[in-house]
């Protein structure tokens, strides 16, 4: 009998190790601070999709972007507590309210780092991608810049 306990023990032991170290388990926390893009733009004047969710303060901005222009709509969050992978924005001009879910994971997918899915908002694309390189202490101009070399 203990030995039975002992091995479920281990048994449930290693598969929540294996699930904290996989590579692509599922991190609210990867959505802040991050750029995220729809995709790699091939030219200059090319338009991507960009999503910025500041982690120290409650606010973000969705963006349509070429490297050199930009229309941004910015919004003010709210975390639902206890659901991790929820979100709750607030577009300012337009008095709306969006309930977000979202999955941000590591992946290694069209030559970058992370991934995101989203679903329950208006604005922007449903998909979006993240190097490494791309977080909160690059500016966006920089940002941008990288995109085009």
């Amino acid at each position: 009998m203990k030995k039975l306990a002992l091995g479920m023990i281990l048994l449930i032991g290693g598969s929540v190790a294996w699930r904290m170290v996989r590579s692509d388990a599922p991190d609210p926390k990867l959505i802040y601070d991050r750029f995220w893009i729809d995709h790699e733009p091939r030219a200059p004047k090319e338009q991507f999709q960009v999503l910025f969710v500041n982690g120290e303060f409650p606010m973000g901005h969705f963006a349509t972007r070429t490297m050199w222009t930009g229309v941004l709509e910015f919004f003010h969050y709210h975390i639902a507590p206890r659901e991790d992978g929820v979100i709750d924005f607030l577009f300012g001009n337009t008095n709306e309210r969006q309930r977000v879910k979202y999955t941000a994971r590591r992946c290694h997918e069209r030559g970058f780092d992370y991934c995101l899915e989203i679903a329950g908002t208006s604005r922007g694309v449903q998909r979006y991608y993240s190097k490494k390189e791309w977080d909160r202490e690059t500016n966006e101009d920089a940002f941008a810049a990288q995109l085009v070399k």
